[in-house]
């Protein structure tokens, strides 16, 4: 009988790549972007159809969005902002690299959306 291979066996095996790395980052990406989007219009207590309306897109956009199908944009992450009542703030310094999430961002207070004064 051979012996159970398990995902971690197999991966350190076939070491990722720079590609690889690259694609896994964009994921964490969208991942991160799709949670916020999410956290925001419910905190904001709106419908998707409600947050579209005050973003100027539609409620289809919006799903897309929260499912993990649209690619973060500044421009998107400020327009969602607005919608919900505050104002994104984004600090950009050495300190940030390619490889850090938009979750990762806002945990270190680098990319937040907070209630505009």
């Amino acid at each position: 009988m051979r012996k159970r291979v398990t995902w971690t066996d197999v991966k350190k095996q076939r070491p990722l790549s720079h590609e690889g790395r690259a694609a896994y980052a964009d994921e964490a990406r969208i991942s991160a972007f799709r949670e916020l989007v999410y956290r925001l219009r419910s905190e904001a207590g709106l419908t998707q159809a409600e947050l579209a309306e005050r973003m100027g897109t539609t409620q289809s956009a919006i799903a897309r969005m929260e499912g993990g199908g649209t690619r973060p944009t500044l421009e998107t992450l400020e327009k969602v902002a607005v919608a919900v009542g505050g104002e994104l703030v984004v600090g950009v310094g050495e300190h940030l690299s390619e490889n850090r999430s938009i979750a990762k961002l806002v945990r270190d207070g680098h990319a937040v959306v907070r209630k505009a004064s």
